[in-house]
């Protein structure tokens, strides 16, 4: 990210909002340019102008960064993530993990099934693409002879999952159960790979490869 964009997104999480003319300062640039700064911050969803009113004179507009915004700072949710499943393994055993991971994608399955129920298989696959697209996962697919490729280029939870790899292992039941097909594992980023890229074959009933 350009300098003074990055300098002026500090100072709004340090200090949760600023005037034109604070971050002119903060920042050692004429509000002209400053301003235009804020243009593509806001353009890009980084930022938000409000209107505040003081007890005298006229209202003001403030700055303040947006959950988009916020979300360029790093977040540790990959080691708070490791820790629980270790701790979990710890007291309940892998079993206790097994049942917390099933949980975890019994829902995640159970929240989506609605935009897949009817639809042929065809359609299952671009729609279960869109579905991980959503959350993050650069996902695309391709037709095959024996039927699809189904690839996503970002994993979520590439961090964890290098340490978990079970995790790997019931995403993979997920999509299977949602795209109610047979779908064979060809790829995983956590095992060093470029992407998670499965097969997808009709299956009459959907037995996993």
């Amino acid at each position: 990210m350009q300098r003074t964009r990055r300098q002026i997104l500090e100072y709004l999480k340090r200090r949760g909002k600023a005037s034109l003319e604070e971050l002119a300062t903060a920042v050692e640039l004429v509000p002209v340019t400053v301003r235009s700064h804020l243009s593509v911050l806001e353009r890009d969803g980084l930022i938000r102008t409000e209107e505040e009113r003081g007890k005298v004179g006229r209202p003001h507009f403030v700055y303040s960064l947006t959950p988009e915004g916020l979300e360029t700072f790093p977040r540790a949710y990959h080691v708070l993530a490791a820790r629980l499943l270790a701790a979990v393994q710890d007291v309940y055993g892998v079993e206790g993990v097994d049942r917390l991971l099933q949980q975890m994608w019994d829902v995640w399955v159970d929240e989506r099934q609605r935009r897949v129920a009817g639809k042929d298989l065809d359609a299952r696959v671009a729609e279960v693409t869109q579905i991980c697209s959503e959350q993050g996962c650069l996902a695309e697919w391709e037709a095959i002879p024996e039927g699809y490729l189904l690839h996503q280029y970002n994993c979520l939870t590439l961090r964890v999952s290098s340490e978990h790899l079970r995790l790997c292992d019931y995403e993979h039941d997920g999509l299977r159960r949602l795209l109610d097909a047979r779908v064979e594992r060809l790829k995983c980023m956590a095992a060093g790979d470029q992407s998670c890229s499965y097969r997808v074959t009709p299956s009459d009933d959907a037995t996993e490869a």
